[in-house]
């Protein structure tokens, strides 16, 4: 493997051992890039040792939507679900501060270079009839947001929000959309209606398609879109452009990198 690759790490969410395999691999010498596809911590089983090494390392990643909700438990909004999450040691760690500012500065999109190729690198998704211009600008919408009003951008975060709707009509609802949209969309409908339910391959409703099976106009301004949250996938797109990397690695699958320049995939098995 060439010096000064880039690549893009799957949802790793607590697998903290299978995330220092894969480092070793990509970046045995650390000459290479990495960035992360979000959804950091939660369900696997030692979250807190992935979240020291982000934060000791200044990993950066776009937001998912298992990063939200550590921000939102940690800032008061939401209650921790001792059933259904595994952040108790963060929470215990008493560096609340700490991680909401350093993750607040994550973006909801990210735009990486390399060799004169654009990937653009988003947690679920991003509407087709977005440009790239229209992605960063809705990424700005929502980051500025969240920094100008951390409470009240976590208090009002949690709904199913599934219609698209103009800022100008209601900011709330709009900015829940675009959160559905970035972090939890896998399903759309060709009106930009989210289905929000279906985690599985495909839709109960013939009106929904996976959000990447339509044409997308970002791709006349990036050579690739990168995104994880669908582990069900198991990374399969079936299309040269838009690459799946959530390989259900705290499911028992893999935890993935993609060489952003060749879109060659290095693997770590679930431990």
């Amino acid at each position: 493997m060439k010096a000064k690759s880039k690549f893009i790490i799957g949802d790793i969410q607590g697998c903290y051992k299978e995330f220092r395999s894969l480092i070793k691999l990509i970046d045995p010498n650390k000459e290479n890039k990495f960035y992360c596809v979000g959804d950091l911590v939660n369900r696997g089983p030692e979250s807190e040792k992935v979240l020291d090494y982000v934060l000791e390392n200044n990993i950066k990643s776009v937001l998912g939507n298992h990063d939200l909700h550590l921000l939102a438990i940690l800032i008061g909004a939401k209650q921790h679900n001792n059933k259904k999450d595994t952040m108790t040691k963060i929470i215990n760690k008493n560096k609340a501060v700490e991680i909401i500012d350093y993750f607040s500065q994550f973006p909801f999109s990210k735009v990486l270079s390399n060799n004169n190729k654009k990937s653009l690198v988003v947690h679920a998704g991003l509407l087709p009839s977005w440009s790239l211009s229209d992605t960063l600008s809705a990424n700005e919408e929502l980051t500025e947001s969240l920094k100008s009003d951390p409470e009240e951008f976590f208090m009002t975060m949690y709904s199913d929000r599934s219609k698209a709707i103009s800022k100008s009509t209601n900011k709330k609802n709009r900015r829940r959309y675009l959160i559905n949209v970035f972090t939890r969309m896998r399903f759309l409908s060709n009106s930009n209606r989210l289905d929000l339910q279906t985690k599985l391959k495909k839709s109960g409703s013939k009106k929904f398609q996976p959000w990447f099976s339509y044409e997308h106009k970002v791709l006349n301004d990036v050579e690739n879109v990168i995104f994880g949250h669908w582990a069900a996938l198991n990374g399969v797109t079936n299309h040269n452009n838009i690459k799946g990397i959530d390989l259900g690695c705290v499911w028992g699958g893999s935890l993935a990198a993609i060489n952003i320049e060749d879109k060659s995939i290095i693997t770590v098995d679930s431990r």
